[in-house]
């Protein structure tokens, strides 16, 4: 179509919530003209051959700019008008049709749970509210109807329909796998409120007639099974749909949460009603749905029934009863005992269909609360690898006030001593090694909690070689005598983690290790160390001893991983290093003599490096303590 439109003889104005198909029904009908041919006048027709006219149900999302100004033009409404007719303004509130429909690269996206092609429908809302419109030409298919967490009229107080009550075909379902805006837009005229399935019995003849069932027939429509689950589900669909209208601002990722939730549900069945303590509505239907769809793609190959298996369920009932479970565990009160239900729904979803599940997991956009009630922990750390793990599940255990820059390579002695020196009485191996083991696995469990990440993110954070870490890790857990000692440690950590949440100010440890990172203890300033100690003076390798010891007590750090012994800190050993790692305890443990002399010195010394550190030193500058 080329030129000007030319404005339709009639139209109409669209109802409250009326979707782009339900507009194209009612405006057919008042024209008598057939949907595909109203499709064609107002020009959102974007595939025609011959007489067949094709209408993609993406075009239920939103039509192209250029088709939207052509439909406002034709039918006389205003663009806004034509875009209130289609799904793309409730992205925002429903994230799941934001790579719906046609995107701007011209593909199209899909997401099972975006929207459905095939519409719910309330009999008493298609018959209209009496006016005169309306009781010409039906009462409204209402938008929210294709959208598959939408399963109940809270106006009629009832659930939705989703099957003619005469060919109990699903209402504008797909044909041969290919879903369209209108079944069938090119047959017999037909009533807005007429169903437009193929008769049940059509059997070979061309044209097949149409079924035509009145569908504001059945006012009594489905209902859940006692007035109690009914006034629950409709509870529920209130929340839901003031969902829709206003996201809340603290819960922006509530639907993607819902869905992921209610497919591993599904995944899962029946573990959500053997093994948790779910809101007690009817799942009949629900336990029916899901049997049913086991059953049709029990010897179908596993990447052809996606869609199916963790799909919405068509029936308003299975549905209502599934995102009543999911919204339970979503928006549960207590953290932790969320956490355990969602942890069984998982390992359950895991040992029925692990690559689904690990698909839904990094395909889905899930909130922090729910990506740490799933995030798989072994030895205490995320997983890196196995059934389960996602790098999407990878994240921060905990909201931090601190960050991984003001964590050290070793927990303070002050602060192990407060709420780690018990556990550590606890090990089954006594060794003078446990606490640097407890102090340094405390700071890689601290830098997850504020990072997230893998135990080799964490090391690689605080500077320590990935192998050491491990081997360290390791060695603690073989000397914990059980879970409830190591649950200890942890009790420890999210203390420590208060502790330093409540610090108006914080060291920058990453600064100082890096502004330290190829400094030494300059010669002039050694020489002022030791004045008066000329035993000291004259071994000038105990200066880059001295130096280890001030950078260990500086940064917090492991001495065993000072630039002047390793590489960079996490690389292969220097020369002189292994010397370096023998006698630095000598020096800081100095009793008597000219060493213990110098400690006082460098004590006072190592205060004005840090001060200096962290006030006028820059990573390139000259390195030259005060």
């Amino acid at each position: 179509m080329t030129g000007t439109p030319r404005p339709l003889a009639r139209s109409l104005a669209p109802l409250p919530d009326e979707s782009l198909p339900g507009f194209l029904l009612r405006l057919a009908h008042r024209l008598n003209r057939t949907p595909a041919r109203m499709a064609v006048l107002t020009g959102i027709a974007p595939y025609r051959l011959g007489h067949a006219v094709k209408l993609p149900a993406h075009l239920l999302v939103a039509l192209r700019p250029e088709a939207a100004a052509r439909f406002a033009a034709t039918t006389r409404l205003t663009l806004s008008e034509v875009r209130a007719l289609g799904l793309r303004p409730h992205q925002v509130t429903y994230p799941p049709l934001t790579d719906a429909g046609e995107r701007p690269d011209g593909r199209f996206g899909s997401h099972v749970w975006a929207f459905t092609a095939a519409s719910r429908f309330c009999p008493q809302c298609l018959a209209g509210d009496g006016t005169a419109v309306q009781s010409a030409h039906g009462g409204p298919w209402r938008l929210p109807w294709h959208l598959p967490v939408v399963f109940a009229c809270t106006r009629h107080r009832r659930l939705l329909d989703h099957l003619c009550p005469s060919c109990r075909q699903p209402l504008n379902a797909s044909v041969q796998g290919r879903a369209g805006l209108i079944l069938h837009p090119t047959g017999p005229a037909l009533h807005p409120a007429q169903c437009r399935n193929h008769a049940p019995d059509a059997g070979t003849r061309k044209p097949k007639p149409a079924c035509g069932t009145d569908l504001t027939a059945t006012a009594a429509g489905t209902r859940a099974k006692a007035d109690t689950d009914l006034g629950t589900l409709l509870d529920l669909q209130s929340r839901l749909l003031a969902r829709l209208a206003s996201p809340a601002a603290d819960e922006p990722l509530f639907f993607p949460d819902l869905i992921a939730v209610s497919q591993m549900i599904t995944i899962s069945w029946p573990a959500a009603v053997d093994n948790l303590s779910l809101p007690e509505v009817a799942t009949d239907a629900l336990d029916k749905h899901i049997h049913a769809i086991r059953r049709r793609t029990a010897d179908r190959p596993r990447g052809d029934n996606g869609r199916i298996v963790i799909g919405p369920p068509p029936a308003a009932a299975a549905c209502a009863s599934l995102l009543a479970m999911s919204e339970y565990l979503v928006s549960h009160p207590d953290p932790a005992a969320a956490r355990d239900c969602v942890q069984t729904l998982a390992r359950r979803a895991v040992e029925r269909d692990r690559t689904r599940f690990v698909g839904i997991i990094r395909r889905g956009q899930l909130s922090l609360p729910l990506a740490r009630a799933l995030a798989v922990q072994r030895g205490g750390f995320h997983a890196t690898a196995g059934a389960g793990t996602s790098a999407a599940l990878r994240v921060p255990t905990r909201t931090c006030r601190f960050t991984a820059q003001e964590i050290p390579q070793l927990l303070p002695n002050a602060a192990y001593e407060r709420h780690l020196a018990h556990f550590t009485t606890r090990l089954t191996v006594a060794s003078r090694n446990n606490a640097r083991l407890a102090r340094r696995a405390a700071t890689l469990k601290l830098a997850e909690m504020t990072s997230g990440g893998t135990f080799s993110d964490s090391a690689r954070l605080l500077g320590i070689p990935r192998g050491h870490a491990l081997s360290g890790l390791q060695q603690l857990r073989l000397r914990t005598d059980g879970e409830d000692t190591w649950q200890q440690f942890l009790l420890g950590l999210d203390a420590i983690a208060a502790e330093l949440d409540g610090q108006e100010h914080r060291i920058d440890y990453q600064r100082r290790r890096t502004v330290l990172e190829d400094w030494s203890i300059p010669p002039a300033h050694w020489a002022h160390l030791t004045d008066g100690l000329p035993t000291l003076d004259a071994a000038p390798e105990l200066r880059i001893c001295a130096s280890v010891l001030v950078w260990t007590q500086v940064t917090e750090g492991d001495y065993l991983f000072s630039p002047l012994v390793r590489d960079r800190g996490w690389g292969g050993r220097l020369l002189g290093g292994p010397d370096l790692v023998r006698d630095l305890p000598h020096l800081a443990g100095a009793r008597r003599g000219a060493k213990a002399r110098l400690l006082p010195r460098l004590a006072a010394y190592t205060q004005q490096t840090a001060a200096w550190c962290d006030g006028g030193a820059r990573t390139g500058e000259q390195r030259t303590t005060p």
